[in-house]
C-alpha cells in the first residue's frame, strides 16, 4: 500500500499532476495545510478533496490543519503525526510505502518535507511545472535522492538526558541577583554538565546506581543531537589588593548614586564592586547545547511520552 503525503498552500495543481503520473497504487492522500486566515485553505484543502474524489473515487484523502506555514516543526510535526497514526493503525506498513511531494505551500513547508523524507526515510517528489514547449512524453514528477538518517536507537536515559538540556537555559551561573532578565544573555537548550549532573542524579531511576552521564552525552554527541562547548563563563573582580576572584553565586546588586554595584561580603565586612563586571572562561568548566536534530528528536519524544 502506497500512501501520498503533499502540503498545499494557494495552487494546487502539483497534487492533481502527482496523481495523474503517479496515482497508481496510491490507497491513502494525506493533505497537509493552514488553517483559515486571510486566505481560506480549508476552503481549498476541501475543494481539492472533492474534486479528486471524483477522479479517483477509491482515493481516500484525509486533511491534516497546521497551525502555521511558516515554522518547519508544524509541517513536521503533522508529517510525523500521520505517519505514526497509518503505521499504529494495524496496516504493518515500511517507511518505504510513504511518499512526501515537496512541491507545494511555503519554503518552510518545502523545506520541513524534504527533511522529514530525510529523517523518516520515505520516498520524496517534486513536481516540475509544465511548459509551453514541452514534448507529449514529458515525465512530470520527479523522484528525489533520499539519504536515508542511519541513527541508532535513541536509549531511554539518552532521551530523558536531551529532553532535559532541550528544556533548559544557559547564562552566566554566578550573575547577581536583581539583574533584570532583558540584560541577561541566555542560551536556549543549553545546559553546564554540571547542572546537567545535578538534574539527572535527581532521577528516581538513577537515585539507586552511579550515573553514566559522559557515556550518553557521548553517544548524543555522535549522533549530531548535541555539541559540547568549552565556554562556560564567571563573572570575576579584583578586590582590594587587586587579586582576581570569580563572584559567588549568591551576590546581589542594588542601585547607589545612579551606578550599580555589587554587594560582596567578606571576613571584614560588605565590600562595593562597580558593575558590569568582566568575564572569564573556565577551561574546567563544560556545557552542552542541543542541535536542529536534537531538538526534533526531543520534541518528538515529548509527543509521544
Amino acid at each position: 500500500m502506497t500512501i501520498f503525503i503533499s502540503p498545499i498552500g494557494e495552487d494546487t495543481k502539483h497534487v492533481k499532476g502527482w496523481l495523474a503520473e503517479e496515482s497508481r497504487g496510491v490507497r491513502i492522500l494525506w493533505l497537509i495545510h493552514s488553517k483559515k486566515g486571510k486566505m481560506d485553505f480549508v476552503k481549498i484543502a476541501k475543494k481539492l478533496k472533492t474534486d479528486l474524489k471524483s477522479a479517483y473515487p477509491r482515493l481516500k484523502i484525509k486533511l491534516k490543519p497546521i497551525d502555521s506555514a511558516f515554522e518547519i516543526d508544524s509541517t513536521m510535526d503533522a508529517i510525523h503525526e500521520i505517519i505514526h497514526k497509518e503505521m499504529d493503525d494495524g496496516n504493518a506498513l515500511l517507511k518505504s510505502e510513504f511518499t512526501l511531494n515537496i512541491t507545494g505551500g511555503t519554503n518552510a513547508m518545502a523545506a520541513a518535507t524534504m527533511i522529514s523524507a530525510t529523517w523518516y526515510g520515505t520516498k520524496a517528489h517534486y513536481v516540475l511545472e509544465p511548459q509551453k514547449d514541452d514534448p507529449a512524453d514529458k515525465q512530470y514528477v520527479l523522484n528525489l535522492p533520499v539519504k536515508t538518517l542511519n541513527t541508532a536507537r535513541t536509549k531511554d536515559i539518552q532521551l530523558t538526558i536531551l529532553k532535559i538540556i532541550n528544556e533548559s537555559n544557559y547564562y552566566i551561573e554566578n550573575t547577581p541577583k536583581g539583574i533584570s532578565s532583558e540584560d541577561i544573555d541566555i542560551t536556549k537548550g543549553s545546559i553546564t554538565r554540571k547542572k546537567l549532573l545535578e538534574k539527572v542524579s535527581k532521577l528516581k531511576e538513577n537515585k539507586k546506581k552511579k550515573v553514566r552521564l559522559e557515556h550518553s552525552t557521548k553517544a548524543l554527541e555522535e549522533a549530531g543531537y548535541i555539541e559540547s562547548i568549552k565556554d562556560v563563563k564567571q563573572y570575576v573582580y579584583k578586590n582590594k589588593f587587586g587579586k582576581e576572584k570569580i563572584l559567588g553565586e549568591n551576590t546581589s546588586i542594588q542601585k547607589k548614586n545612579n551606578k550599580y554595584y555589587i554587594e560582596i561580603e567578606t571576613p571584614k565586612g560588605v565590600e562595593f564592586i562597580e558593575w558590569p563586571l568582566k568575564t572569564k572562561i573556565d577551561g574546567n568548566m563544560l556545557r552542552y547545547k542541543i542541535t536542529p536534530a536534537g531538538k526534533r528528536t526531543a520534541r518528538e519524544a515529548i509527543m509521544f511520552d
